[in-house]
């Protein structure tokens, strides 16, 4: 199988969205119609089941597995499968475990049975998240390959990964890749006309495009998905800018993201309102009522495991 330079740009270097390039470029067989039948290639088109999620259940329990060479571990909670390295600790994958809990939490002001909506989606369209104990620019061979085979599955929708051992910003890490599979799987089929990627009128896509406009939102890191794969390249540009509206609006970027990051340009949610106003509003009216920031207390606790 062909491979590419997973270094393409400065954005795919912080994230996996190269390992989507590797199915788009590499794959013209059998396994590429696999991919083409994903939404952008990552998410499932139907849905597998019509299990539900129990948001009281808590309990997390880290097992071994032999459904993928590379990922020997395997955590499934709310809905998702953590599919992990073997050297990549239980401990830090119970902390991304309490990250996602604290992510949807019960109470005053969440709307219990939209958040039930969007939970149950991850366990009927497959959500599952590779976790790597490397950085993918040293990515083995058979590590490349073992994410391959998690892409390219049919069972699965696999938008990204999780790394350890970052150099800085692990907390973001997680919170990222996290929020890339709730916007590309729960938000985009349980809020359609607000949160849709494939929608061109979807609220999520306009907003996009005045935060392009305005010189906001920087996609150029990006151009060099375009003609390999357009689908692909949709996905990824309305997730990542989705990522940088959620986590602004949390108040999330300042603490812990890169301010000086050329691809994104509001640092808070005050400068949000002012300068994104209509950004602002969208995360208000969906996100709010069922979603709210990690805490500061797990988010801090992610630094010991930088490099």
């Amino acid at each position: 199988m062909k491979t590419i330079n997973l270094a393409l740009t400065k954005k795919i270097a912080y994230t996996l969205t190269s390992i989507v390039l590797i199915v788009v470029i590499s794959c013209k067989n059998a396994s590429e119609k696999k991919a083409n039948d994903k939404l952008g290639w990552a998410v499932l088109k139907k849905p597998l089941n019509n299990k539900t999620v129990d948001v009281n259940n808590k309990i997390v329990k880290i097992t071994a597995s032999l459904e993928f060479k590379v990922f020997p571990k395997r955590m499934e909670t709310y809905g998702t499968i953590f599919a992990a390295m073997g050297n990549v600790s239980d401990e830090f994958l119970q902390e991304v475990a309490t990250t996602y809990h604290q992510m949807f939490p019960q109470g005053d002001g969440i709307d219990i049975k939209k958040q039930q909506e969007v939970l149950n989606t991850f366990i009927q369209y497959g959500s599952l998240i590779p976790v790597l104990s490397e950085h993918h620019d040293s990515a083995s061979e058979d590590t490349n390959k073992g994410l391959d085979e998690a892409f390219m599955s049919d069972k699965y929708s696999v938008c990204d990964v999780i790394m350890t051992n970052v150099e800085r910003r692990q907390a973001m890490e997680v919170v990222e890749h996290l929020l890339h599979f709730i916007t590309d799987i729960g938000l985009h089929f349980v809020y359609p006309e607000q949160w849709s990627f494939t929608e061109g009128n979807s609220e999520i896509t306009k907003v996009m495009n005045t935060a392009i406009e305005k010189g906001l939102y920087n996609v150029s890191s990006y151009s060099d998905m375009v003609a390999d794969g357009k689908e692909a390249y949709q996905r990824v540009i309305v997730q990542e800018f989705a990522y940088w509206l959620i986590s602004t609006y949390w108040n999330l970027q300042e603490p812990y993201g890169n301010i000086a990051e050329q691809e994104w340009k509001v640092d808070n949610k005050k400068q949000l309102l002012e300068q994104l106003p209509s950004g602002y509003a969208l995360v208000k009216n969906t996100v709010d009522e069922i979603m709210k920031a990690p805490s500061k207390e797990v988010l801090d606790g992610f630094k010991k495991y930088e490099k």
